[in-house]
């Protein structure tokens, strides 16, 4: 079995949104189709390589049509079931999902429909979405031109006005499914707009000068005037160049108000740009990379597992970006930057999931296609497309710097993305500052430079006051009985004012002890967590493989006596209780020890200036009755670890955030050259990138954490992978924003450089992203 696909029915839903029964229904009455006997063979066909592709298409598409299932979501005058956005995305998985090509259904349907619904005229669309609806006609988009591409600022194809309509004139290029199509939306300019040429594509709904005139065009391409020439490109679907040469168009096939193009275009990019397309390829490919590793027996080779666990769940993160958008487009809610981000975050995993192919056709001898589902060639030669249609990758990223980040704007903070948690957020952040003032000055969260730095214990007491503590707890405990969602915010908030102690373990150690209720052996460890009068740290092998013998054990536990060092122990000092693992003639178990035990021993680490890591070495050391905890690999261990490496995400992405929050305030106000440097496309390119990884990586941790609180544990290679990429993010949001602040980034004055610092700190105490990415081989 692959890991991506292991992964994946350990329970991951890639963000799907909450289906309906009749959304269920389609979902399963579209399966049935495509793989029953009349779907069966046109799928083959349409998945084949040469001519045949093609030409099955049109039979599948009539096939789905005929059910009103190919445009479930549009009205049903015009050949759709009147549902919504969801409808269409989940014909659209299944068609990925059973080896169909979607480039057709994603332009005529997706791209064409949606402009035709939003401004088509009552002629228009009675008389030509029906037969899109039925897969009896087909369509395509003609908007970019040689050279400038997809600026229509630079628009050079022209709309002469005559009588009964308009004769137009211009070249189109890099257009694709055309080779299919009987119809094309053209975008041309009025001629007598004139219209300045330059300038570059921008978000709102405003027309530039540069925009002025820019019309869109119902146009006929078997029609007089109109040229189709294919262009092969690298990857298997060709271009056209379109040569219009005066054809003709009539006024009743204008769409929209004539010279006001621009507007509309943006409402129906934004409805594009859900990022869900290029998901669902993603998936398609990662599964085929799994499916190939595992026919040539590499599957748990350590290099590809670690590889594939990790864009396993950046494929689920891009999963979750892109169901987000079609649950507010089914509320009818347009989010320009979050669709920006979801279509830069989803398009650009083509590249490193093809070179994972590749490298699988390396390790084997041989490059050659898999035998099922797109092979290595076939993703190398298409993924550069990926970040070039319906808006490059840096037109994404010019939305998310102007739109989300208003880098343009010097004083102004960012707009603020989806966050269910809000509320508790704002709630948290106040008690954080009024409680830790010190920290949250140096972190560069507050006002009180020269407070003194809060005392350890009174720390920890503050906490316990807040609830904090004890919000996972079951009430019985004197806990609130909450999820993890709720414990991730206090350690992501905690982590944006680089308040550490030992409140990660401690929780995570009164879950465990607490899971067998009062009666079990641990309630009086859960009682005193709860009660504020016990602290615990828990060593960072607690996440490591199983030992098998004694020899491959850092602790063993003998005849209750335990013996053994463990390297890495943060807050050693100020717990009460150490908690590891250890080897015993009967199984590995996780052990408790107090702290003032004789034979434990602590010894400081200075590892990357954590001022709170020790090595702990257990001279037999007795263990009390009721320190086992519970056996290494069992469900309490496993949901303990999986809990550890949460929360350590929701510490890492907090630290990150205030990272990012004031990097993007020096790049605001650092001046070179006469502006500020986030003015400079370069600075805010990398800026909005940062801000796309943060934003994904906190929508799939909260999403992990809601499925862990539904009660479904994942394998531990999900945990360690996400835990791999989050601490991966923050090394590289820390090192961005000390480059960004310049030369005064390095010095003491700088908060950034304790973000820098504390970052490589935390991303090691649990195994860092090189150990993590190698867990799903242990």
């Amino acid at each position: 079995m692959t890991t991506t696909t292991s992964a994946r029915q350990a329970g991951t839903s890639d963000g799907q949104i909450g289906l309906t029964a009749d959304q269920l229904a389609l979902e399963q009455g579209v399966r049935a189709l495509l793989t029953g006997p009349l779907g069966r063979p046109l799928v083959a066909r349409a998945a084949a390589d040469g001519p045949a592709r093609g030409e099955a298409l049109g039979p599948l598409h009539r096939l789905l049509g005929a059910r009103g299932w190919l445009a479930p979501g549009w009205p049903q005058e015009y050949g759709g079931l009147g549902l919504g956005p969801v409808e269409t995305a989940i014909v659209h998985r299944e068609l990925v999902r059973n080896g169909v090509p979607d480039l057709l259904f994603v332009v005529s349907i997706c791209y064409v429909g949606t402009c035709l619904l939003l401004a088509g005229n009552d002629a228009v669309n009675r008389t030509y979405l029906p037969s899109l609806a039925a897969g009896e006609l087909t369509s395509c988009t003609l908007y970019s031109e040689p050279d400038t591409g997809s600026d229509l600022a630079s628009l050079t194809s022209r709309a002469e006005r005559v009588e009964g309509g308009y004769r137009l004139h211009g070249r189109k290029s890099y257009s694709q499914a055309t080779e299919h199509a009987g119809y094309a939306l053209v975008a041309a300019r009025l001629a007598d707009t004139g219209g300045s040429v330059g300038g570059s594509d921008s978000a709102g709904d405003a027309a530039p000068p540069a925009h002025t005139g820019i019309t869109l065009f119902w146009v006929a391409l078997g029609d007089p005037g109109v040229t189709v020439r294919p262009e092969p490109n690298l990857g298997e679907a060709p271009f056209s160049t379109v040569l219009l040469d005066g054809v003709f168009v009539p006024d009743d096939h204008v769409i929209g108000p004539p010279g006001e193009a621009w507007p509309l275009l943006n409402t129906a990019l934004s409805i594009e740009r859900t990022g869900f397309e290029a998901h669902l390829k993603m998936r398609h490919w990662l599964d085929a990379v799994g499916a190939r590793a595992a026919a040539l027996g590499l599957d748990r080779e350590p290099w590809f597992a670690g590889a594939s666990a990790v864009l396993d769940a950046r494929v689920e993160a891009g999963g979750h970006l892109a169901w987000q958008m079609i649950g507010k487009q089914a509320r009818r809610e347009l989010d320009g930057a979050g669709a920006a981000i979801a279509k830069w975050y989803n398009t650009e995993l083509g590249r490193p999931i093809a070179r994972l192919a590749l490298d699988v056709e390396a390790a084997a001898g041989a490059v050659v296609d898999a035998p099922a589902g797109p092979g290595a060639d076939e993703q190398y030669r298409e993924c550069p497309g990926l970040t070039l249609s319906a808006g490059t990758s840096e037109i994404m990223l010019y939305a998310v710097a102007t739109g989300h980040l208003r880098v343009q704007i010097g004083d102004a903070p960012p707009l603020p993305l989806d966050d269910p948690d809000a509320a508790f957020r704002r709630r948290l952040r106040r008690f954080v500052g009024s409680a830790f003032a010190a920290e949250t000055a140096a972190a560069g969260l507050g006002t009180s430079a020269g407070a003194p730095r809060t005392d350890p214990a009174a720390a920890w007491q503050a906490l316990v006051r807040s609830g904090s503590v004890g919000l996972t707890l079951p009430p019985t405990a004197g806990g609130a009985g909450h999820g993890v969602v709720e414990s991730l915010v206090v350690a992501e908030e905690l982590g944006r004012a680089l308040v550490r102690g030992p409140y990660l373990a401690t929780v995570a150690v009164a879950e465990a002890a607490a899971r067998d209720g009062t009666g079990g052996s641990g309630w009086p460890l859960a009682l005193a967590v709860a009660g504020g009068t016990v602290t615990a740290a828990v060593a960072g092998e607690v996440t490591a493989a199983e030992p098998t013998s004694p020899e491959e054990a850092a602790l063993v536990l003998d005849g209750g006596v335990l013996s053994g060092t463990v390297a890495l122990v943060a807050h050693a000092d100020v717990a009460e209780v150490l908690v590891a693992p250890a080897w015993t003639p009967a199984g590995p178990v996780l052990v408790a020890v107090r702290r003032d035990q004789p034979g434990v021993r602590l010894r400081h680490r200075d590892a990357l200036g954590h001022e709170d890591l020790f090595a702990v070495a257990f001279e037999r050391a007795d263990v009390e009755p009721g320190g086992v905890l519970c056996e290494v690999g069992s469900a309490t261990h496993a949901a303990l670890v999986e809990r550890l490496r949460l929360r350590q995400c929701g510490y890492l992405l907090g630290l990150s955030a205030q990272a990012f929050d004031l990097t993007l305030t020096r790049a605001k106000t650092r001046r070179q050259f006469g502006q500020p440097i986030a003015a400079f496309q370069h600075v805010s390119f990398r800026l909005a990138a940062l801000a796309a990884r943060l934003h994904a990586a906190r929508v799939l941790v909260r999403a992990r954490a809601v499925e862990h609180d539904a009660g479904r544990v994942p394998e531990p290679a999900r945990g360690a992978a996400v835990l791999a990429l989050v601490a991966q993010l923050a090394r590289d949001v820390t090192a961005e924003g000390v480059q960004l602040h310049g030369a005064h980034g390095i010095t003491r004055a700088a908060a950034i450089g304790r973000f820098y610092h504390r970052a490589a700190a935390e991303t090691v105490v649990l195994g860092g992203p090189g150990a993590m990415r190698s867990a799903p081989a242990s």
